[in-house]
């Protein structure tokens, strides 16, 4: 019976984590969409990790 009672609060704890992060993310500023990024052309990344040695 208490592993019932167990399976029942954990659903109902994640359920009102759900709520709160829901109405958190409600709360905060609407996200604009980024301007797409391109290289230029003709250009490449280096190779490497981008640390340059001497």
């Amino acid at each position: 019976m208490l592993d019932v009672v167990f399976l029942a609060v954990t659903v109902a704890l994640f359920a009102l984590v759900a709520l709160v992060a829901k109405g958190v993310e409600r709360l905060g500023p609407e996200a604009r969409p980024s301007s797409p990024r391109t290289s230029a052309p003709g250009r490449s990344r280096p190779a490497g990790n981008g640390v340059e040695r001497p």
